[in-house]
């Protein structure tokens, strides 16, 4: 035996039906996968193309809704008297303040006894002035 016989496939019946097939039906078959894979390619363009679209829509539409609420933000910051474009803010002073002095227990009892007393007359007055 010749060793390139060894190695050389054998041509079974099986092999030459398939070989028989392929050669009738291949090119067919290739144009229908090319044409297959075209439409899966062309189909996953599109799919991409919708999701740019969607999210350019989605950004700008985010954009605008920042923009409102920093619009609401300024208007309500305004109202309260919160003012951001101020640089330092003003500090209170405190110069004018005169506490009242502290009073100490008996003298809120008398001031009690007092405002009591100021009723009373007011109601009584307001009784003879009934009459």
């Amino acid at each position: 035996m010749d060793s390139a016989d060894e190695f050389a496939p054998k041509q079974t019946l099986a092999h030459k039906v398939r070989e028989f097939f392929r050669d009738l039906f291949g090119s067919k078959l290739i144009q229908r996968l090319e044409m297959d894979l075209l439409m899966a390619r062309s189909d996953l363009q599109q799919l991409r193309q919708d999701k740019d679209e969607v999210i350019a829509e989605l950004r700008s539409e985010k954009a605008q809704l920042m923009a409102t609420v920093a619009l609401y933000q300024v208007s309500i910051n305004q109202r309260v008297g919160i003012d951001p474009t101020r640089k330092r803010p003003e500090k209170p002073s405190f110069a004018n303040f005169n506490s009242p002095p502290a009073m100490s227990s008996w003298q809120k009892e008398v001031a009690e006894h007092d405002a009591q007393i100021s009723k009373e007359l007011a109601e009584e007055a307001a009784k003879a002035a009934k009459v």
